[in-house]
């Protein structure tokens, strides 16, 4: 006979499922724009450091393999096309390999270490957002090849565009001297006004549904948080207060611009609280917070362990390590998912499985 807690999980699960599967709305395909949040592999396409495929990057996703993803696993938008059940994963669009099936349902400019600022990617020479946007133009040149103008418009007019960028702008404008030059708060309108222009340029080539995240608790993370060389590894309220006024400023922007753009939707994602939530409360996060997906091995994964790390990565000594200096002669934690963050910058696989219940819960019905 099974456990009682285990049916009892199954049964939650079972019941959860099939109430998001009848509130989802059918989005033809999602296509998503951004950071190494969100970047599936781009980024081991082009000559850049901002690079993880290699190990221990990966070592949780399906086959144990590096793919490019900065973290142990799968992404947000991995989870999010499965759920959604458009497909099992995001296909980076610099994939030669891509299918022409890949093509109709979407893909994935993100690229890791980029911004809304084109100086922001000059560093590590990765995509900025002006250049993803560039690739969407190819990239609708193929899917019109496929289907022709009709059905490729059809397609982008009921797919989501979901933006996630920003963070990498932040981190540069403090390292730099912009920072004597530029008052944060107009560095906040720069940064908006640019997000609003590619909004406006995505909107101009067809999309009409759109997703922007705010800026998350960057704070937080173990390399800011060990960049302050603050002895008691507190979060870095001066960050985490600049990242909280620039996304009051963008969703009220976002307001304007879904008035001014006549026909879109476009919906705001709470990034900040999302991950503030999971840091400020980690021990709730036990067996019935995640998702049945990671159940379907419970030989090999502790499904009741509690969030203990929330300051650290599980990747070396988790203070500064990510992208090059995460690799395969760093010793790993031995239990990821009792920890908030993979590396010192990026966060697990479960803690995404976590946000992409708050993305299917409160983000996507209001499509």
């Amino acid at each position: 006979m099974a456990h009682p807690v285990l049916l009892l999980v199954l049964l939650l699960s079972s019941t959860a499922t099939s109430s998001s599967k009848r509130i989802q709305p059918k989005f033809s395909a999602i296509f998503y724009f951004g950071d190494s949040i969100l970047d599936t592999g781009n980024n081991n396409h082009i000559p850049t450091v901002a690079v993880a495929n290699h190990v221990p990057y990966g070592r949780d996703f399906p086959g144990k393999k590096p793919t490019g993803r900065f973290s142990n696993g799968r992404l947000i938008p991995d989870l999010l096309n499965e759920r959604l059940q458009l497909k099992e994963f995001s296909p980076p669009f610099l994939d030669k390999k891509l299918s022409n099936n890949d093509i109709m349902t979407g893909v994935n400019f993100a690229s890791a270490g980029s911004g809304f600022n084109d100086q922001t990617s000059q560093l590590s020479n990765t995509l900025p957002m002006s250049k993803q946007v560039d690739l969407f133009k190819d990239y609708l040149l193929r899917l019109r090849d496929i289907i022709g103008d009709k059905e490729a418009s059809r397609i982008i007019a009921n797919s989501l565009i979901f933006m996630n960028s920003g963070t990498n702008d932040f981190l540069h404008y403090y390292r730099s001297s912009k920072r004597r030059r530029l008052d944060i708060n107009d560095y906040q309108d720069v940064i908006l006004r640019t997000a609003q222009a590619y909004v406006k340029e995505l909107f101009d080539l067809g999309g009409r549904q759109f997703c922007l995240a705010g800026l998350p608790p960057f704070g937080c993370t173990p390399i800011q948080i060990t960049l302050s060389k603050d002895p008691e590894r507190a979060c870095v309220d001066e960050q985490n207060w600049d990242a909280q006024v620039y996304n009051s400023k963008l969703r009220k922007l976002l307001q304007t611009l879904q008035g001014s753009l006549h026909g879109s939707k476009i919906v705001y994602v709470d990034a900040y609280k999302a991950l503030m939530e999971i840091i400020n409360d980690a021990t709730k996060y036990g067996m019935f917070s995640v998702h049945i997906r990671i159940m379907t091995n419970l030989l090999g994964y502790n499904y009741a362990v509690r969030f203990t790390e929330t300051t650290r990565g599980c990747c070396g000594t988790g203070l500064r390590e990510a992208a090059l200096l995460c690799n395969a002669l760093t010793p790993i934690c031995k239990n990821v998912s009792s920890y908030v963050f993979y590396d010192a910058v990026h966060p697990t696989e479960r803690v995404y499985m976590l946000v992409n219940d708050y993305m299917v819960k409160d983000v996507i019905p209001q499509f």
